[in-house]
């Protein structure tokens, strides 16, 4: 027949649950020695470890807060030079709504249709009144304000 295996775990916890009050005695006699003699308190090997183990941790803190502080983030992307504009054809009979890639900043309008093939090209926006529900629109400016030209809704 073959043997059980012992609990070991249980048997472990007994054996320390036997030793609290020894473990309670030894603390408070340790406690009546640094009360006499306070530099015990330094003596005593687990003390120090745990002091020395908090300055590290400290000091690992403040090393790290430091170095974020210099360095840049790591999320950091180089900033982009370029950027996409909505354009309309202000042209009667085509209108046509087309997207093109240049430079931020750029304002040299009107440009080359490519469906009419004419320089009628005008920066565009939505415009989001009732009447165009999000249609893209030419830029006009009246009294210094945009405003739609299909509609007459006002901006800004």
């Amino acid at each position: 027949m073959a043997q059980e295996h012992p609990k070991r775990l249980v048997e472990w916890f007994h054996l320390l649950r036997g030793q609290i009050p020894v473990a309670r005695q030894r603390f408070r006699d340790w406690l009546a020695a640094v009360r006499e003699e306070p530099v015990l308190i330094w003596h005593t090997t687990a003390v120090r470890y745990a002091a020395y183990g908090l300055g590290a941790a400290v000091l690992l803190w403040g090393a790290t807060r430091v170095a974020g502080t210099l360095a840049p983030p790591a999320t950091a992307r180089p900033q982009a030079k370029t950027a996409d504009f909505h354009v309309v054809c202000t042209g009667l009979d085509c209108r046509h709504h087309f997207v093109i890639h240049r430079k931020f900043g750029y304002r040299k309008f009107p440009v080359d249709c490519p469906k009419c093939q004419n320089k009628t090209g005008a920066q565009a926006r939505r415009c989001n009144s009732a009447t165009c529900r999000g249609r893209w629109v030419p830029l006009e400016r009246q009294d210094g304000k945009l405003y739609c030209p299909v509609c007459g809704a006002g901006s800004e």
